[in-house]
């Protein structure tokens, strides 16, 4: 398990001026403030995120994906999270509940001031950096990111196992499972998808480093959506209907809803790079619609919303997400897995077997079902 504390501070960010009001998440320091604190509730949006996209009465629009039809009216406090999402084992044999959080902290604390200076159409490298800071946290700590590495890897757990079978190498342990690997549960310890967030939020930075960015400011009546999975590239020269999420190479566009009233957007036909380098007033509804449409397809199983004037939009995507395909190709001593990114339906985890107990109910529902029959 690769723990924060090594892995994000050790990372070289530069030096960022300040901005006035607008100090770069880089000079505040990640700290728990109190050795032992317990945190068992881990927002994988986090509320200050979530204010932007709040009606007049504080609450928010809440859909989900299994009824994408029935919103309900919601505190911040109450979704966007889940029971010690984050924590990691400790070295003392303990858990450590707070480390990722107290990162996480550093951008959130000021994202208030750093929106309401983009909110001003200031431009700097701090707003900058401070604004591309979420958006790289957002494509790593959200259960899209991580269960997409839970899922690639019970995928090569399977793979690898049934290798062993071809070659007529199946451990003693797993002979009642012969010929019915494919359909085994494999559960993954969701604790080994942390290991991959510091590679993901890395990778926001080379994605960062290959387009320019500019600041769309909605003046409609219609508000910006927002997910669960607010961080959406792709290729822009697809149609909506032939879109591939999260392109290597090519021609790449990103939208990022910042809140109710403001988009991120990124282009490599922008320069210079890595950078915001102006703000452009959004007064027609087909366009802010246009960008609805695409935060809505990238959604998981969250969607966020001031208004219920969404409604169709999450109602039309709820039923598929931005995921993996994984094909498998044996070869005589080489076994090859190759996985692409596409949108379709959810792909269900089976859950992670760490207990005896856990174990006996797995047993006795895959009994019930005549598994082993």
């Amino acid at each position: 398990m690769r723990f924060p504390r090594r892995s994000m501070l050790r990372w070289n960010w530069g030096q960022v001026p300040t901005d006035g009001d607008v100090v770069p998440f880089s000079q505040l320091n990640a700290s728990s403030g109190g050795a032992g604190r317990r945190l068992r509730k881990h927002h994988y949006l986090s509320i200050t995120y979530m204010e932007g996209f709040t009606g007049p009465d504080g609450r928010v629009w809440a859909y989900y994906d299994d009824k994408p039809d029935d919103p309900q009216p919601s505190q911040l406090g109450s979704i966007g999270y889940r029971t010690l999402y984050y924590s990691v084992p400790s070295k003392d044999g303990g858990r450590d509940d707070t480390s990722w959080e107290d990162h996480w902290n550093r951008v959130e604390t000021v994202w208030p001031v750093t929106v309401a200076a983009a909110r001003a159409k200031r431009l700097s490298p701090a707003i900058s950096f401070n604004l591309l800071g979420m958006v790289a946290i957002l494509m790593a700590r959200v259960p899209a990111a991580r269960e997409r590495h839970e899922y690639l890897l019970a995928q090569k757990m399977r793979t690898e196992i049934q290798a062993l079978e071809a070659i007529g190498a199946l451990p003693a342990d797993l002979a009642e499972y012969a010929g019915k690997l494919d359909r085994v549960p494999v559960g993954v310890n969701p604790e080994q998808s942390l290991a991959n967030m510091p590679d993901d939020i890395m990778g926001s930075g080379d994605l960062a480093f290959r387009m320019g960015f500019e600041i769309l400011h909605n003046k409609t009546d219609l508000p910006f959506l927002t997910t669960d999975n607010p961080v959406c590239f792709y290729d822009p020269d697809q149609p909506v209907h032939a879109r591939i999420p999260y392109p290597e190479d090519g021609e790449i566009e990103l939208i990022f809803p910042i809140d109710a009233d403001m988009v991120l957007r990124g282009s490599t036909r922008l320069r210079p790079v890595n950078s915001i380098m102006r703000h452009r007033v959004l007064s027609e509804k087909a366009k802010v619609r246009k960008i609805n449409r695409t935060v809505a397809q990238f959604g998981y199983r969250l969607y966020i919303a001031r208004d219920r004037s969404c409604d169709d939009l999450v109602q039309r995507y709820a039923a598929t997400v931005p995921t993996v395909h994984v094909d498998v190709e044996f070869e005589p001593g080489h076994l090859r897995m190759i996985w692409r990114h596409l949108f379709a339906q959810r792909p269900i985890l089976s859950p992670y077997v760490n207990t005896p107990e856990k174990a006996a109910r797995l047993t006795k529902a895959m009994e019930r079902d005549g598994f082993f029959d």
